[in-house]
């Protein structure tokens, strides 16, 4: 079931919302050449704590850090390492999630570091795009399949990028993950059945989802790592990630983490 909030976990909601946003804004000012992706987990952990509220993943099913930290091939939930450090040209997505007075928001970017090439900005700027056109007439009963249908749209027509299908976009509100599932495709005949009872849902007033576009440079297909979390690209191409937590409202949506 596809939950709505009242008044005041909404008000939670956009504390917890702006705080995530203070800590990606933190994070941002802090990554260069030479920086470790631990000392990022750090920087915004305490970004996190110091205005009351609590990063959400830490301890999430194990995962013991506070963000993911995911570089060029790495998709999406890459863990901070003492020695994974950044070097001029690469591109690292953060994925952050907080938890503010019992609601929880999720955000992403992907940042470049230093002189990025010309791939890497098209595909960070593609997959920011996403998001926007899967808002775009998002609104109070709204089919799930919209958000996908759109994104998939605008990559096929504008760009020669692909779409990670086997991770989505979820709601999310008192908890990290919650119903639905967001493809960020269309589906089609072959999609698992479960995945077209949550597309063929429509989105209540005042539910609260988190729509994450997950693009790579190469093939869709992705794989994940020896420990367990780390996703990465198949063919070693670079990927990139992009998610805001937004409220349905009658006649839009309100994004929280902007």
């Amino acid at each position: 079931m596809i939950k709505s909030y009242s008044a005041e976990q909404l008000d939670n909601l956009r504390q917890s919302g702006k705080i995530l946003a203070g800590a990606l804004a933190e994070i941002e000012r802090n990554i260069k050449a030479g920086i470790s992706t631990l000392e990022l987990d750090k920087i915004a952990e305490e970004s996190i704590t110091k205005n009351g509220a609590e990063p959400s993943f830490k301890n999430y099913n194990r995962f013991p850090y506070s963000i993911c930290t995911s570089v060029n091939e790495e998709s999406i939930h890459g863990m901070p390492r003492a020695d994974k450090i950044l070097q001029d040209g690469d591109i690292i997505s953060v994925d952050v999630g907080v938890r503010f007075n019992g609601m929880c928001t999720d955000a992403a970017r992907t940042f470049p570091v230093g002189d990025v090439s010309d791939e890497a900005k098209a595909l960070i700027k593609a997959t920011e795009q996403c998001f926007f056109e899967a808002i775009k007439g998002l609104k109070e009963k709204s089919k799930v399949g919209d958000i996908g249908a759109r994104i998939e749209d605008f990559i096929k027509t504008n760009t020669t990028f692909s779409i990670i299908e086997n991770f989505f976009g979820h709601g999310v509100g008192e908890r990290v993950h919650e119903e639905p599932l967001i493809p960020n495709f269309r589906p089609n005949r072959k999609t698992k059945k479960i995945i077209k009872e949550h597309v063929m849902a429509r989105l209540p007033l005042h539910s609260v989802i988190a729509i994450e576009p997950m693009i790579n440079a190469g093939v869709k297909e992705s794989k994940v790592g020896k420990d367990g979390w780390t996703v990465t690209t198949a063919d070693g191409k670079l990927a990139a990630h992009y998610e805001n937590t937004v409220i349905i409202l009658e006649d839009g949506v309100e994004v929280v983490t902007l």
